[in-house]
Order: C-alpha cells, then structure tokens, then sequence
C-alpha cells in the first residue's frame, strides 16, 4: 500500500473517456470527494460533466472537449492525480505537468510514467466457460471497471464504502425530462417504459435497427404501458429509423433535439424499465436505479458483472465472440450475428421478468 493523502494535498482525478467507464467510476471519485482536507479536481470531458452538477460543490472542475484535446497546463499545480483513465495519454499528462505523485494502473508502457501502480489481471489464454473466443496469449482480465477504480485506492489507503454506482437527476434533467415528456402526450405519472436505442453509425457494439424494432413492438403488445425510444447526440438517424419500423399506438420516439445525459438521467429514474446496449445509457439506467434488459454484442459481458439484482442479459454465444471490435470483419449471413441473432422473444421475456 502506497501512502496515505495527506490534509492540504491537491489531488487531481482523471476520469475515463468513455460513459460507461465514467459512471463505473462514479463511487471511486465519490470516496475521494468525502476524504477531509484535500482539495480535489475533476478533469473530464466536458460533457460528462453534466452527470456531476449539484454534486461536489468543493471541487473544482477540469473540462475539456475530448480525449486528445487536453493540455497539461490544468494539470499543473497539482500534489496527486489519480488517473481513473486507462490510456497512455493521461499518464504523459501528468508527468509533463509535474505532478509529483502519478497514480495508476501499469499496462501498455505507461508504468514508467506513474510512481504508484497496480498491475491489471491476467488471463491464462483459455476460453472463459460460456463465452467463444480463446484469447492470443495472456489478455487482460475483463472485470468491471468501477472494481478497478476501487482496487486502485487502495494504493493510497483509501476504502470505498460504497461501491454502487450513483446518479441522481438534477433540477434541469428533471424539467427536461418533463417538457420533453409533456411534448409527446405523456399523462403526468403515468408508467412507462424507455428503450435507448443510439450507437455510432456502423459500430458493431450498436443494436441494428431491425432487431430493436421487432423486440420493441413485440414489448409494445405484451405490456399495458407506453413506451419511449431515445438517443443521444448524433444518433438521430437510428432513433428515427427504429421508430419508422414500429407500429406507432403504445410507441413514441424523442426525435428533434437529442437527449442529453442529464435529461437521460432523468428518463432513465422515472421509467419502469429500460432497455440498452451494452453501452454507457445502460450504466447511467443501472446508476440511477432503474430495471434493466441489456442487449449484448461482441464486448465481454463480463466488464459489467457487478450490481445486476435488478439487471437481464439478453446474448446469443457466437464462435466469433465476445471480439470486442468496434466494425465487424465477417461477410453475408456470419456479418454482426452475435447481435443479429438475438431473438425478440427473449428480450420481452427478460423485460416481463423485471417488470413482475
């Protein structure tokens, strides 16, 4: 165990790149925010940011735009950073602001740069029970990524009590999320249920758009509740090619402006249930407590196996997976199967089970 923070000390948290990993983080960051006498920073992207506001009223707040924009000038300053980001980057940040202690994980060469490490898990290179593809060599270990984050504070003597992830809405996801409910003829407390449906165009880790289609209008007719279709910024087209293929009685669909997290927030506290790819909406849902039905692709189920008392996994075992490539290489009936074999009927199956 390195040592303990010490009253006075600015310590700078670095938080992931990506949604999911972000939210996972969330109790690590939280556990730092309630140690007496630090003074912290968050640097994040900017629209990350937003999941954060009404929280941490002590902290002050580094964002920026994305993950290649970020200066070390920020970072200056700074007694401690605490790197909740895997990359290479962030490591060479720190170390070209100066910042005296550099705390981390030690993969990818980025060791050399950090002077309080762990070492991440490896596999042996065999095929986990249940899931297809033989790792080259000795991979990493596919763990859920807030467990990490809390391995990681052990480094300054430091225990997460709480481990959950947490979101609450704020005031203005709470009026978004009214306006926007209001807008689409939704009756005051009236149930409902909210399907994200977004993912970059292509991307083999995004639902297609035939598959949320005949599982949600297959949902539609099985439950006695409306149901909502939502996407973030720049997943307009798949929310509206989804919604042009269902059966509008029960369905709505937030077309116009997209739905930012804090409104997801929001959406995602009021539903009954929400459904998602595996992808950073289905971790803000679980984060704010909502039921949950996953629909899983080529990534490993097994970054995200913590908290699932109120979670359904819906995943079809394919040779091919879980590869974790972000386009998918096969051609004619093999191309995107671990997603397009997904039977709608067990995704309803899944969602009656959490809504029983």
């Amino acid at each position: 165990m390195g040592a303990l923070l010490r009253s006075g000390e600015r310590v700078l948290v670095h938080m992931p790149a990506w949604l999911g990993d972000f939210v996972q983080a969330e109790p690590a960051l939280r556990a730092l925010a309630e140690v007496d006498g630090i003074r912290l920073s968050i640097a994040a992207e900017e629209r990350f940011l937003q999941l954060l506001d009404e929280r941490f009223p002590a902290a002050r707040r580094i964002p920026h735009p994305g993950r290649k924009a970020e200066e070390p000038r920020a970072w200056r300053a700074h007694d401690v950073a605490v790197l909740f980001s895997g990359s290479f980057r962030a490591a060479w940040l720190a170390f070209r602001a100066g910042v005296p202690r550099r705390i981390g994980w030690s993969r990818d060469g980025r060791g050399l740069l950090l002077t309080d490490r762990i070492a991440p898990a490896l596999e042996r290179g065999a095929a986990p029970l249940g899931l297809g593809v033989v790792g080259r060599g000795r991979r990493f270990l596919p763990r859920p990524y807030g467990a990490t984050c809390v391995e990681l504070l052990g480094l300054v003597g430091l225990a997460v009590r709480d481990a959950r992830p947490r979101l609450a809405p704020t005031a203005a996801g709470e009026r978004e999320a009214h306006e926007r409910l209001d807008r689409l003829g939704f009756r005051g407390d009236e149930p409902f249920v909210l399907a994200s449906v977004g993912g970059r165009a292509g991307s083999a880790k995004a639902v297609p758009a035939d598959v949320w289609a005949f599982s949600l209008d297959l949902l539609a007719r099985e439950i006695d509740m409306p149901l909502l279709i939502v996407g973030g910024p720049g997943e307009e087209e798949i929310v509206r090619e989804v919604y042009a293929r269902l059966a509008r009685s029960k369905i709505a669909a937030a077309q116009g402006k997209p739905v930012a997290l804090s409104e997801l927030v929001a959406l995602c506290a009021r539903s009954r249930l929400v459904l998602a790819a595996d992808s950073g909406p289905r971790h803000v849902a679980k984060a704010t407590g909502a039921r949950v039905v996953t629909l899983f692709g080529p990534t490993d189920p097994r970054h995200g196996a913590d908290h699932l008392e109120q979670e359904r996994g819906v995943r079809v075992e394919v040779p091919c997976g879980p590869c974790h490539r972000e386009r998918c290489p096969l051609e004619g009936g093999h191309h995107h199967c671990c997603m397009r074999s997904i039977d709608p009927d067990e995704v309803v199956a899944r969602a009656q089970e959490l809504l029983e």
